[in-house]
């Protein structure tokens, strides 16, 4: 997934354009990361929620918009007068503050693009997991650390935003990025994962790549993680001249839990006969879907309509949080079958020959989950 220009490259960039005595000519490339450009940044995302809240109202998604605005305000007071500074010259607590503030913007941008296709639980989660992100940068102590390490993604294997977990017994590959996360001349960072009280969770998230813009995880199984919220710390260390390697302030990233599935589907189903008019055959509640990939099925007597011209079909399908979607009424002739899409990847399926209704889960439609 792409996102907007991150600001360690043209930090570091910057440096070394700084020791070579380039700084006249690289203040002017309006490119280069200010307070300006960070402020901008935070501004857009928040406007954008703002926008998404409306149409998909949530507590959660109001308190990231008010902790967005508080991060804009605490940040525009460390800057005072030097917004149009590059954010490399400033002193080092304000420097981790626009890092924690660009962090805050691009979670926030991931997750708009994220959750469109998000309904019922998984929505609810998605916003508790980014209220959640957005809280703990908000709250993050602050920092006078040179360069203060900050996850900004948290991404599956193929570089989809990750906000939610599904519990299962296979493990769990996914990747935080961001800045700062490795020094190559110390050892590797202490990775944990807890719930939102700071209690660690049984299986341990493990390393197997890193680079100092990115960690690559695995968790051996998500099976006993309860729905709630859970926090990835990472604490890198850094090498200093007579000192050596020491801790570093922790980067955090926030997940959500997802609770189980839960989708009962409501139909009606009708049949025009010939002879006999529009007859109702079938109306009702399929059984429950517990799980993606999941297929439960309702047989119809449809012994009333001895010759049926077509049959017709509405639904409403209720998710577990009390959410719901309406699909119908479809109308096929008698001899071809009805098959319907609803949201959240789910479809529903007439079949004529067997006389049965079909419903069934499909691949997660929502980008924000694993």
């Amino acid at each position: 997934m792409r996102r907007g220009p991150r600001l360690l490259p043209a930090l570091v960039g910057f440096g070394l354009l700084l020791a070579a005595g380039g700084w006249v000519a690289m203040a002017q490339d309006a490119a280069r990361p200010t307070g300006d450009y960070v402020l901008a940044q935070l501004d857009a995302a928040r406007q954008a929620l703002a926008q998404r809240t409306t149409q998909q109202p949530d507590p959660a998604l109001a308190e990231a918009g008010r902790q967005l605005g508080q991060i804009g305000d605490a940040l525009r007071r460390q800057l005072g007068g030097a917004t149009a500074q590059p954010i490399e010259i400033l002193g080092d607590k304000t420097k981790a503050a626009a890092l924690r503030a660009d962090a805050a913007a691009q979670r926030t941008q991931a997750w708009l693009k994220a959750s469109s296709g998000c309904r019922g639980g998984d929505a609810k989660a998605l916003a508790a997991a980014l209220a959640l992100a957005v809280e703990r940068l908000a709250t993050a102590p602050t920092s006078d650390k040179p360069s203060p390490p900050v996850i900004d993604a948290v991404e599956t294997t193929d570089q989809q935003p990750l906000f939610v977990i599904h519990p299962a017994a296979q493990p769990l590959a996914f990747a935080v990025l961001g800045a700062n996360l490795l020094d190559a001349q110390c050892a590797n960072p202490q990775v944990s994962l807890t719930d939102v009280q700071g209690k660690p969770v049984d299986a341990q998230p493990v390393i197997t790549g890193i680079t100092p813009q990115r960690i690559a995880l695995k968790l051996a199984s998500t099976a006993r993680l309860q729905p709630g919220g859970y926090v990835l710390h990472v604490v890198p260390q850094r090498k200093a001249f007579l000192v050596g390697c020491t801790k570093q302030p922790e980067a955090v990233a926030a997940l959500q839990v997802a609770p189980p599935l839960h989708v009962v589907i409501d139909y009606t189903l009708s049949a025009t006969c010939r002879g006999q008019g529009q007859l109702t055959l079938g109306h009702g509640s399929l059984p429950a879907i517990a799980k993606q990939g999941a297929t439960v099925s309702q047989p119809i007597d449809a012994a009333a309509c001895t010759n049926p011209e077509s049959y017709t079909i509405s639904a409403t399908a209720h998710f577990g949080d009390g959410d719901q979607a309406t699909v119908g009424p479809v109308t096929q002739p008698a001899d071809a079958g009805i098959t319907a899409g609803l949201p959240g990847g789910l479809t529903l399926s007439w079949n004529p020959a067997i006389h049965s209704l079909f419903a069934r889960a499909e691949a997660n439609m929502c980008r924000g989950s694993g």
